[in-house]
């Protein structure tokens, strides 16, 4: 996945992301933040029972969705910050501080790909976990897809997510995160990937050697490293 172009069109998305900020209040764990991939599509969800912003992976298209009213932007052809300041105006809304620009189909192709793959590998996992647990996050700022299971007892947490890559990391990877990290997990033996101590702590497996397995198996091994990763809190 080009990098650049990801960049161009996190900037989109973190666009989305404020204008949600500004139409609900303040949740747990930044959930007020989040987007989330449903259906070949980026979305806020349905805010309010009337108001959704989202994007369609196959048609290219960004949609403001507010009472049965819709207001499109064609992302490859036109003039996206123009439109989207129109929009952002006509409901009064603070206009996002970013600079947009159009994508293409063959990289909204290929990101979706990706995050069809992703979403239904962490859904797999999601459901073998139990009691406190997050739903599934586009996180825009850092554009990985995470979710966070809670122990219950003061901020430990286990962190897994899948990342399309960044400065540091050329390639997708995946990772599940323990915190606050204990340093003697470092001991526990993996049945895929390794050890990370270098920026953060935690496990982390390369995309390309997690789809080797099914979706039904990669969800497997994540089980078996968080059941491992659970071991940092005894």
């Amino acid at each position: 996945m080009d990098l650049q172009e990801l960049s161009s069109f996190q900037k989109i998305c973190i666009a989305i992301s404020e204008l949600k900020q500004q139409l609900v209040e303040e949740l747990p764990h930044y959930g007020n933040q989040s987007l989330y991939f449903k259906n070949d599509e980026i979305t806020t969800g349905l805010i309010n029972n009337k108001t959704e912003i989202k994007i369609h992976l196959l048609t290219g298209q960004l949609l403001y969705f507010h009472d049965e009213k819709g207001y499109f932007i064609d992302l490859f052809n036109e003039n996206i910050e123009e439109k989207f300041e129109k929009i952002v105006k006509n409901f009064g809304l603070k206009i996002p501080q970013t600079n947009l620009e159009n994508t293409t189909a063959e990289f909204l192709s290929s990101y979706r790909d990706f995050a069809k793959i992703s979403i239904e590998i962490l859904e797999l996992f999601r459901m073998t976990l139990r009691e406190d647990f997050t739903q599934i996050h586009l996180w825009p700022h850092h554009f990985d897809f995470s979710l966070e299971w809670f122990t219950g007892n003061a901020d430990e947490q286990i962190g897994t997510g899948i990342s399309p890559g960044d400065k540091d990391n050329l390639e997708p990877y995946v990772y599940m995160n323990p915190y606050p990290f204990n340093e003697k997990i470092l001991e526990e033996n993996l049945p895929i990937g390794r050890w990370n101590t270098l920026g953060w702590k935690g496990v982390k497996i390369q995309w390309n050697d997690l789809l080797k397995f099914s979706p039904q198996e990669a969800s497997e091994k994540l089980k078996q490293i968080f059941d491992i990763s659970k071991k940092n809190f005894s």
